[in-house]
């Protein structure tokens, strides 16, 4: 019957019992597997393909937030263009939220968390690698939610690099890049990440127009 798993599934828990049936799906920690016995062999080996009998599923991704605050955005353009200024370097600023509550509003705030930017000098000037170092910061108090980042990549795009990427794998939450920050109008992009799987955002629905 279509909507139902041709074989039962297990869950692998505590109190969990081989189930008496040849064939059986388990669920554990590290996956999905499924448990062959037959007259020649028992084996358990990983689903990599879906579980027949059920229907398909994908990866979805719903935000509840409102656009974030312009102020907000604009000091955080600010300061990244003092960074850019000063150094030629990357910066980047924590992202937190209060959600809403007791007829209270969602609440957000940005701070910079210890932050170190690599590089050289040549010819007497410093020259700041593609690479920003940066240290967890206290939320502003304990209504907050951590939400997320928002970086600069100086005079460049806003696109996410392999290093955003590879960074944000394990940091659950909203991820900004501000790019051409020492322009007039800088762009932006935005991802969402959760369990390891990163979903693209579309500007416009988290953040307001940008006025210099």
């Amino acid at each position: 019957m279509e909507g139902e798993p041709l074989f039962p599934v297990a869950v692998k828990d505590a109190a969990f019992t081989p189930p008496d049936a040849p064939t059986y799906y388990l669920l554990a920690a590290n996956g999905l597997f499924v448990e062959r016995r037959t007259p020649l062999f028992t084996a358990s080996v990983p689903v990599e393909a879906g579980v027949p009998g059920l229907r398909p599923h994908d990866a979805h991704l719903a935000l509840h937030l409102p656009r974030l605050p312009r102020s907000l955005l604009e000091r955080a353009v600010g300061f990244f263009r003092t960074v850019f200024g000063r150094w030629e370097g990357e910066a980047i600023l924590v992202m937190f939220c209060r959600p809403p509550g007791d007829g209270e509003p969602w609440r957000f705030a940005f701070d910079a968390p210890p932050q170190l930017i690599r590089g050289r000098f040549e010819r007497g000037r410093f020259r700041a690698d593609l690479r920003l170092d940066y240290k967890a910061c206290e939320k502003p108090g304990p209504d907050y939610l951590r939400l997320g980042t928002i970086h600069s990549h100086g005079n460049v795009g806003p696109w996410h690099s392999a290093i955003d990427v590879h960074d944000e794998l394990y940091d659950a939450g909203l991820h900004i890049t501000a790019g051409y920050v020492d322009s007039p109008l800088p762009e932006f992009a935005a991802a969402f990440v959760v369990g390891r799987t990163r979903f693209t955002v579309p500007v416009d629905t988290i953040l307001p127009p940008f006025r210099t």
